[in-house]
């Protein structure tokens, strides 16, 4: 009986010797992280980002002999880019009814081209301009890649014939024009005194769709308008753009 009970206090010492040390913290072979070298590597792992620098537009025109305006247009910006080209009437007001021309223009690799017709403008001298913006002219990603966030814009002077009218009378057919869209409606006071006095005489032409007792067609040349009168009850029926009535 004692040799059993010896035995059964061996064994119960083992047990607990095992549970002593399997509690025992086990050593970190895996040595701990150096933060500062983790971060630099990280960095040298960015991207850098430059500002742009040196990038521009340009352009130039050429008159041709049949009343166009040719123009090749430059960028070094890359990819595939639109810009406005413009013809426009040199020394304008902000406020002058605008005299000119334009319109968006592809350019893929640097290059691109426009030709304007030029004869329905008058004789003066003018600008040809080229200006891209980069809210909408970037056409693809190679293009957005430039990092270009300001307009750019190039312009030098061209004189043009056109059609052969000058400039000051056309730009007062403008102002006179949009005073008659901006003033005149249906209903109007026909008052031949104030016309006469204001653009000057008018040509009376023939009415062919209305009753020609009623209605009359008024163009003023010097408006390059028709007015549309009701002479029955001295009122403005409609105006309209050249010599068009009813």
């Amino acid at each position: 009986m004692e040799y059993f009970r010896a035995r059964l206090i061996g064994s119960l010492l083992s047990i607990v010797a095992a549970m002593t040390l399997i509690g025992c913290d086990a050593p970190n072979d895996v040595p701990a992280s150096n933060n500062a070298s983790e971060s630099e590597s990280i960095a040298e792992n960015e991207l850098i980002s430059h500002p742009p620098e040196g990038y521009s537009v340009s352009v130039s025109g050429q008159s041709l002999n049949d009343g166009q305006v040719h123009l090749e247009l430059r960028t070094n910006i890359p990819g595939t880019i639109e810009l406005m080209a413009s013809i426009s009437l040199a020394d304008q007001a902000p406020d002058d009814t605008w005299i000119g021309k334009n319109e968006r223009v592809r350019l893929v690799n640097g290059t691109g081209q426009a030709t304007f017709d030029v004869s329905d403008l008058p004789t003066g001298q003018y600008e040809v301009e080229a200006s891209f913006y980069p809210r909408w002219g970037f056409q693809d990603e190679e293009s957005r890649s430039s990092g270009v966030n300001e307009s750019l814009e190039h312009s030098h002077p061209i004189s043009l014939k056109g059609s052969g009218e000058s400039s000051e009378l056309v730009a007062q057919r403008n102002e006179d024009q949009r005073w008659v869209i901006e003033n005149v409606i249906m209903g109007s006071e026909w008052d031949p005194s104030f016309w006469r006095n204001r653009f000057g005489e008018w040509e009376e032409f023939s009415v062919t769709t209305r009753n020609p007792d009623i209605i009359s067609n008024y163009y003023f040349e010097s408006l390059d308008m028709t007015l549309i009168v009701n002479t029955l009850k001295d009122e403005v029926v409609v105006w309209r753009m050249g010599r068009d009535g009813l």
